[in-house]
């Protein structure tokens, strides 16, 4: 690829991308492992989806860039595409229970959580890996069969049960919210509503996520539907660099969306960077206290001294003047 100035520009860029996505993702499973408050059953499966990224980042586009002909591409392109809709059907039927089911939602995340995490990966290199029974040979008819099914059941099926759930969520949501506004405000009923915003407020997140992945993955798909259909005439040259942009695109955007609207992370963030705050700078403004707090105790400690003076001398005057009543006494 890199006989052109424009095909450097797109090594380069490529290479870019790849390193900011994989540290961002990074980033994300480090959070989630290390902040004890962000281990829950949905933090984890976004964790799985933020491995398929690192997969984009760290296996796709490397190997793209250095043989872009290499069979390996297509098996890596099924499986990631594969397993990022599944967890993104793993994480809306996770929320959905949430939402839909509340009083179920505890008993049932840890069961969804493992087969979740399971059946998408697993599911995702077998289905991958099937054409090596045909040697990949686009010839035959069960590789035509295949894509189909491939791009029915791994696309069309989980964004239709994806839009479904999402719909019905946000409906409860708001019949939710509508309900609780019109009881009483007592603190049970505050906490009840402030659970539902916050639920509603990971959907919306999740949402935004699930659309986005679709959108970017959008070439890819075109390109896949025109050769199923023997039009390959009809794929733009420009289409297949631009896929991989997009592809690429979607794997970085998802943590920017996590930090700047997921509330537990934005709480994670923030905390990080007050820990990061210079020690001086936080020496200096708890030493100002300490020193407040030392002339306060001096001041306190001069005036019981001066109390306990005028104290003795009060003593001394009122012992005078007995002494001098006593002195007038036997004179008389």
């Amino acid at each position: 690829m890199a006989g052109t100035g424009q095909n450097v520009h797109v090594v380069v860029s490529l290479s870019i991308l790849s390193v900011l996505i994989v540290v961002s993702n990074l980033c994300v499973c480090l959070l989630v492992y290390l902040k004890k408050a962000l281990r829950t059953n949905t933090n984890w499966l976004m964790v799985s989806l933020a491995v398929s990224d690192i997969l984009t980042g760290g296996v796709l586009l490397p190997v793209y860039l250095i043989e872009p002909t290499s069979i390996v591409t297509s098996y890596l392109v099924c499986m990631i595409l594969l397993s990022g809709v599944a967890n993104l059907c793993a994480v809306t039927y996770d929320r959905y229970v949430a939402i839909m089911k509340p009083l179920e939602y505890s008993y049932r995340a840890p069961k969804i959580l493992k087969r979740s995490l399971i059946l998408s990966w697993l599911l995702s290199a077998i289905y991958s890996l099937l054409p090596l029974f045909w040697n990949t040979d686009a010839s035959h008819k069960i590789h035509t069969a295949y894509m189909v099914c491939l791009q029915f059941i791994g696309i069309v099926v989980p964004y239709i049960f994806i839009t479904f759930a999402y719909v019905r969520m946000f409906k409860q949501v708001r019949r939710s919210l509508a309900m609780t506004k019109n009881r009483n405000s007592f603190r049970v009923h505050k906490n009840e509503r402030k659970q539902i915003s916050s639920d509603a407020k990971v959907a919306k997140v999740f949402s935004i996520v699930a659309s986005a992945f679709l959108l970017c993955w959008l070439p890819i798909i075109y390109i896949t539907t025109a050769k199923i259909i023997n039009r390959i005439d009809i794929i733009p040259d420009a289409l297949s660099i631009v896929s991989l942009f997009t592809v690429a695109t979607s794997s970085l955007v998802n943590p920017v969306i996590y930090a700047f609207l997921k509330p537990d992370f934005k709480m994670a963030i923030r905390t990080c960077f007050r820990r990061s705050i210079p020690t001086d700078t936080a020496l200096t403004v708890r030493s100002v206290p300490l020193v407040s707090a030392e002339q306060e105790r001096r001041r306190k400690k001069a005036e019981l001294v001066n109390s306990d003076n005028s104290s003795k001398e009060n003593d001394f005057s009122t012992e005078d003047k007995d002494s001098s009543q006593c002195s007038l006494n036997c004179k008389l």
